[in-house]
Protein backbone atom coordinates (compact mmCIF):
# COMPACT_ATOMS: atom_id res chain seq x y z
CA UNK A 1 0.00 0.00 0.00
CA UNK A 2 1.35 3.37 -1.20
CA UNK A 3 1.08 6.67 1.13
CA UNK A 4 -1.51 7.90 -0.96
CA UNK A 5 -3.75 4.87 -0.59
CA UNK A 6 -2.77 5.40 3.61
CA UNK A 7 -3.91 9.05 3.17
CA UNK A 8 -7.18 8.16 1.49
CA UNK A 9 -8.26 5.58 3.35
CA UNK A 10 -7.72 7.27 6.91
CA UNK A 11 -9.86 10.15 5.10
CA UNK A 12 -12.52 7.73 4.42
CA UNK A 13 -12.80 6.37 8.06
CA UNK A 14 -11.82 3.07 6.94
CA UNK A 15 -15.41 2.98 5.44
CA UNK A 16 -15.48 1.31 2.31
CA UNK A 17 -18.46 2.38 -0.08
CA UNK A 18 -20.88 -0.63 -0.84
CA UNK A 19 -20.10 -2.56 -4.28
CA UNK A 20 -23.80 -2.63 -5.26
CA UNK A 21 -26.66 0.13 -3.85
CA UNK A 22 -29.46 -1.69 -3.98
CA UNK A 23 -31.73 1.69 -2.98
CA UNK A 24 -30.24 3.15 -6.19
CA UNK A 25 -31.01 -0.18 -8.15
CA UNK A 26 -34.88 -0.13 -7.31
CA UNK A 27 -35.34 3.83 -7.84
CA UNK A 28 -34.18 2.84 -11.67
CA UNK A 29 -36.42 0.34 -11.89
CA UNK A 30 -39.01 2.31 -10.53
CA UNK A 31 -38.47 4.78 -13.10
CA UNK A 32 -38.37 2.46 -16.09
CA UNK A 33 -41.71 0.21 -14.94
CA UNK A 34 -43.23 4.05 -14.77
CA UNK A 35 -42.51 4.85 -17.81
CA UNK A 36 -43.32 1.57 -19.59
CA UNK A 37 -46.45 2.01 -17.82
CA UNK A 38 -46.91 5.54 -19.30
CA UNK A 39 -46.25 4.55 -22.28
CA UNK A 40 -48.34 1.16 -22.57
CA UNK A 41 -51.62 3.41 -20.87
CA UNK A 42 -50.61 6.15 -23.61
CA UNK A 43 -51.49 2.99 -26.61
CA UNK A 44 -54.48 1.71 -24.85
CA UNK A 45 -55.96 5.68 -24.48
CA UNK A 46 -55.00 6.41 -28.02
CA UNK A 47 -56.06 2.80 -29.79
CA UNK A 48 -59.50 3.77 -27.55
CA UNK A 49 -60.07 7.13 -28.88
CA UNK A 50 -59.38 5.97 -32.41
CA UNK A 51 -61.84 2.97 -31.84
CA UNK A 52 -64.24 5.40 -30.36
CA UNK A 53 -64.24 7.66 -32.96
CA UNK A 54 -64.34 5.15 -36.14
CA UNK A 55 -67.28 3.73 -34.63
CA UNK A 56 -68.74 7.38 -34.24
CA UNK A 57 -67.96 7.88 -38.17
CA UNK A 58 -69.43 4.42 -39.16
CA UNK A 59 -72.39 4.20 -36.86
CA UNK A 60 -74.79 5.89 -39.66
CA UNK A 61 -73.51 3.42 -42.45
CA UNK A 62 -73.07 0.34 -40.10
CA UNK A 63 -77.14 0.95 -38.90
CA UNK A 64 -78.31 1.35 -42.13
CA UNK A 65 -76.37 -1.75 -43.48
CA UNK A 66 -77.81 -3.70 -40.64
CA UNK A 67 -80.41 -4.72 -39.27
CA UNK A 68 -81.83 -2.65 -35.92
CA UNK A 69 -80.65 -5.46 -33.18
CA UNK A 70 -77.79 -5.91 -35.06
CA UNK A 71 -76.11 -2.48 -34.42
CA UNK A 72 -76.31 -3.23 -30.43
CA UNK A 73 -74.10 -6.77 -30.92
CA UNK A 74 -71.98 -5.25 -32.98
CA UNK A 75 -71.14 -2.44 -30.53
CA UNK A 76 -71.02 -4.97 -28.06
CA UNK A 77 -68.76 -6.78 -29.66
CA UNK A 78 -66.46 -3.94 -30.54
CA UNK A 79 -66.57 -3.17 -26.93
CA UNK A 80 -65.43 -7.16 -25.72
CA UNK A 81 -62.93 -7.25 -27.97
CA UNK A 82 -61.72 -3.66 -27.60
CA UNK A 83 -61.46 -4.52 -23.45
CA UNK A 84 -59.55 -7.72 -23.69
CA UNK A 85 -57.00 -6.10 -26.40
CA UNK A 86 -56.71 -3.39 -23.82
CA UNK A 87 -56.14 -5.97 -20.98
CA UNK A 88 -53.55 -7.48 -22.88
CA UNK A 89 -51.71 -4.65 -24.03
CA UNK A 90 -51.13 -3.85 -20.39
CA UNK A 91 -49.95 -7.09 -19.05
CA UNK A 92 -47.52 -7.55 -21.86
CA UNK A 93 -44.11 -6.62 -21.49
CA UNK A 94 -42.41 -4.04 -23.49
Amino acid sequence: MTDADARLKALLGEEVPAARDAYFRLSVLERIEKRQAARKLAVVIGAGAGATALTAILAPQLSQALAPGMMLVASALLAGVGSIWAVLQIRRPI
